[in-house]
């Protein structure tokens, strides 16, 4: 199969495999999404059984059954084929659905991904996807790792990734987990209201209000496994949200089939974030409540406050996360998590303290619906079920993160600085609309509550896009769309692009001297976190998010260096001491200001060029010759110093 060879062979095949499925053979998309996401999850899981294949014999056994299904797509009953393109019942779909997804996904796509130092973007791709990891990532069956998940495998096969950086393959990957996200986002809006408007209001209230602080998700969250794990639990949860359309207990078999879907579809996803698996929880959570409303039943109501008493007091007795104590060297201004005490009892919660972040109108909008829609429960005619549970999403996450007991589902279980991506699981791009929807026809009499509705909307809409400065200092309102829009030159002296040429030597060196290998690179941050997975020398200094300024990095990652510049000797010792056989100095730094790291508070706007005022960049070629280093290349604006010998291991 000599066409299977090109990069983007792989790609096609999967996306195209399973959406010929389902349109060929009418098949819902929330099924096309399992299938599709799903078999790149089971892949990983495959790689796992005693005896099984390894990655890369299991992308291959993908690639046969992608063919097969292909293959019947296009040969079985060509008529039904034919009748199918003809089909009129596909409009709605396409429009709700196929068309908002794609759309956003081809425009943020060509425009292209921001990849700046030090965002999680840029540390994403130059770490994860500038290396083939079939041959080198080992799944664990039951923990997620960003190191090491199905998610990271799958991007490898499915855009072959070079040994360079190539932005533009990283704003592919990016635009398909877009499509996928938007594409369960949106096909679940248009199963709860049948509005083909809505699903628009999804795919733009997910673009304007998803990601995390200023960060757009397209250029934070999209390079990783966030997006890919939402899309296969929204559309594992679909049949289980249905179900509670129904007028009447649906049975035991029904429910158990769904949420052993949703069981299994959280678990994959789990490997590809951690955070979906509190997305399922928090799913299966208020589809429970919701039924326990709609059909009210006493064994199943003591069944559910049991487990939720057991669950509650198991964890209790486990210990607080260690990484809280770190919270309290952090400035005010940067913490999430608090705490306070009560009857001797230690509390923790979270709220940022600033508020500069864009999910905090959009989670606040959702709380608001909420209360509205369950104020009204009682007094509505035909009461939407999956609207009750969708109601009952963003309520939960505020126990998560302020009530005792229940947040230490959040406190002991995750990285406490990771407690903001809660609010995804308020899935609130899908949840407003929804519940707009819901008080629309509760209230289809009368002109005004329709237009305060809409109102509302439009008004939510213009602060996430709209940004405003009040005293000149980041608020609420400041939106995200500056960051969408940010030209890619514009970050050209923070993506990578001036230190990738350095790449190829660094490699010949490492090739030509194996004793290099277990050393350490000495160079400033940004130069580190460039070169420190793709040679053999480990940098120094990389991208630390504790001691990023460069105060904290001359005392965080360089301590006494400054002190050692003294003497020779001193110097050599210092050297010595962190086993540095290769350094890397920039001739020149070109003044920068990120507009990003402006508009988000998340670091210093000037960070990588503040660089240039570093002690190890007043070593120059003779101060280095006294200690036994010699310059091997100066090119591209950079000098490459080894250590010669290189240091005995």
């Amino acid at each position: 199969m000599p066409a299977l060879t090109d990069p983007f062979a792989p790609l096609l095949l999967a996306v195209a495999a399973p959406l010929l499925w389902g349109w060929r053979w009418r098949r819902p998309t929330w099924q096309v999404l399992v299938l599709g996401v799903g078999s790149w999850a089971a892949i990983g899981w495959l790689s796992l059984l005693p005896g099984g294949p390894s990655l890369r014999q299991a992308y291959g056994l993908l690639v046969v059954l992608d063919l097969l299904l292909v293959v019947a797509a296009l040969v079985v009953r060509p008529r039904r084929w034919r009748e199918r393109l003809l089909d009129r019942a596909l409009g709605r779909p396409l429009l709700a659905v196929l068309v908002p997804a794609l759309l956003c996904a081809v425009a943020l796509g060509w425009r292209g991904v921001i990849l700046e130092f030090p965002s999680d973007g840029f540390v994403y791709y130059a770490t994860y996807f500038a290396s083939d990891l079939l041959d080198t990532v080992r799944l664990d069956p039951l923990r997620y790792g960003s190191p090491a998940n199905w998610f990271f495998t799958a991007a490898s096969y499915l855009f072959g990734f070079p040994e360079a950086l190539e932005p533009w393959r990283a704003s592919l990957l990016a635009a398909l987990n877009t499509f996928l996200v938007l594409l369960a986002s949106c096909q679940l809006s248009l199963r709860l209201n049948g509005r083909v408007a809505l699903g628009w209001l999804t795919a733009l209230l997910f673009l304007l209000g998803m990601g995390h602080q200023n960060f757009s998700f397209f250029h934070q969250i999209a390079l990783n496994g966030t997006l890919v794990g939402l899309a296969l639990v929204l559309a594992a949860a679909t049949p289980l949200l249905e179900l509670l359309q129904a007028p009447a207990w649906p049975g035991a078999r029904r429910v158990g089939r769904a949420t052993a879907l949703l069981l299994v579809a959280g678990y994959f996803a789990y490997h590809a974030h951690g955070v979906t698996a509190f997305l399922t929880l928090n799913l299966l959570i208020a589809t429970a409540s919701a039924s326990l409303v709609l059909w009210p039943s006493r064994p199943r109501l003591v069944v559910s406050a049991a487990g939720a008493g057991l669950l509650l007091l198991a964890l209790n007795r486990r210990p607080w996360h260690p990484k809280l104590e770190s919270f309290y060297a952090w400035p005010e201004a940067m913490r999430f998590v608090h705490d306070y005490r009560f009857e001797g009892h230690r509390f923790f919660y979270f709220w940022p303290s600033l508020p500069v972040a864009t999910w905090e109108p959009v989670f606040l909008a959702a709380l608001g619906f909420s209360g509205v829609c369950l104020w009204l429960w009682r007094s509505w005619r035909q009461p939407p079920g999956p609207v009750l549970a969708l109601a009952l999403l963003a309520p939960l996450v505020l126990l998560e993160w302020w009530v005792p007991f229940v947040n230490d589902l959040v406190f002991k279980l995750i990285e406490p600085d990771s407690a903001y991506r809660l609010v995804w699981t308020s899935l609130f791009w899908i949840s407003i609309p929804a519940m707009a929807w819901a008080l629309d026809q509760r209230w289809r009499v009368g002109r005004r509550p329709r237009a305060v509705l809409v109102a509302t909307l439009a008004g939510l809409v213009a602060v996430l896009s709209i940004p405003l400065e009040l005293r000149g200092r980041p608020n609420v309102l400041v939106s995200k769309v500056p960051h969408l829009l940010t030209p890619l030159e514009e970050v050209r002296q923070a993506d990578g692009a001036t230190i990738e040429p350095i790449l190829g030597s660094l490699r010949e060196l490492c090739d030509r001297d194996p004793l290099l290998k277990g050393g350490t690179l000495l160079s400033d941050p940004y130069v580190g976190a460039v070169v420190g997975t793709r040679q053999c020398l480990a940098p120094v200094a990389a991208r630390d998010i504790t001691k990023l300024a460069a105060p904290t990095v001359e005392s965080g990652q360089y301590p006494g260096l400054r002190r050692a510049l003294g003497s020779p000797a001193a110097l050599k010792a210092w050297l010595d001491g962190h086993r540095v056989d290769l350094v890397v100095l920039r001739d020149a730094y070109v003044p920068y200001e990120s507009r990003i790291a402006r508009a988000s508070n998340h670091w210093q706007p000037d960070l990588v060029s503040s660089y240039a005022g570093l002690s190890l960049n007043t070593l120059t070629t003779a101060r280095l010759q006294r200690v036994g280093f010699r310059l091997v290349r100066h090119e591209k604006g950079l000098r490459v110093y080894l250590r010669t010998p290189a240091a005995p291991r």
